[in-house]
């Protein structure tokens, strides 16, 4: 940036990020992101973050806030405790934008929403990139499935299985390694005989305990979520929902 004019601070790329600069803020902005790659992969980043955040909560949005969610009192109590503004942070403030209120959620708001939302970002924009690939959809093919089983277990450091999903049709393809927010990632490739593809989408998890699934639409895909046995998966396609959901507790079935 020139000398002269005012820095452009990561509270300032968070608040362009959720539409909260008009004029000349956004337009500084929008400046310093044409010249920093960086600062433009994290705002990316963080704008996935959001859709999905709203893909998985925005259903609430009609209900009435509780006094003690208000954004207002939020925002004061942030301001307070002068939070860093990490992505997780930032995520976890979109929620209470959007009138989170009460239920299990709002009991762990800081710690389990993000984690959910950035699974189920991550395995969305792992399907996008992947799934239309022709030559290279994957890197370890299914006939070598032992080997790709074997490989993705030691990589993510626990059993992990390829489940078995020709009763709906659908033919494995391969998998492949990813990073992921927390470590590694696996991700298994399927495809049905008109072509369309599903993928599953596998990252360590810290919690022990088991959720029932949870849907989401990300960039108009599909995605039913999960943890169970120190895994979060997501299963992900263009599919219809009743039959995704079917593949998902197929997969599951299979994993446990």
């Amino acid at each position: 940036m020139s000398r002269g004019k005012r820095k452009i601070t990561e509270h300032d790329l968070h608040a362009y990020t959720d539409g909260a600069l008009t004029g000349a803020a956004r337009e500084a902005v929008e400046a310093e992101l044409a010249i920093d790659p960086t600062a433009a992969d994290e705002v990316e980043i963080w704008r996935r973050q959001n859709e999905a955040l709203r893909a998985l909560y925005g259903h609430v949005t009609d209900e009435p806030v509780p006094p003690r969610l208000s954004v207002q009192r939020a925002d004061r109590e942030l301001r307070a405790s002068s939070w860093h503004w990490s992505r997780m942070a930032a995520a976890a403030v979109i929620l209470l934008a959007l009138g989170v209120a009460g239920g299990w959620f709002g009991r762990d708001l800081a710690s389990t929403a993000p984690t959910e939302a950035t699974l189920v970002a991550e395995a969305v924009e792992a399907h996008r990139v992947y799934a239309v690939e022709v030559r290279h959809p994957v890197e370890v093919w299914a006939d070598e499935r032992d080997h790709l089983q074997t490989w993705l277990s030691k990589r993510l450091d626990r059993t992990i299985s390829v489940p078995d999903l020709r009763d709906y049709g659908l033919t494995l393809v391969g998998g492949r390694l990813l990073p992921a927010s927390n470590g590694p990632a696996a991700q298994f490739m399927y495809e049905d005989e008109t072509g369309r593809r599903v993928t599953l989408y596998i990252t360590p998890s810290r919690s022990e305990g088991e959720t029932a699934f949870r849907y989401a639409r990300l960039e108009r895909l599909d995605a039913f979520f999960w943890s169970d046995e120190g895994i979060s998966c997501a299963m992900v396609g263009d599919l219809p929902r009743d039959r995704l959901r079917e593949i998902t507790a197929r997969a599951y079935e299979q994993l446990v």
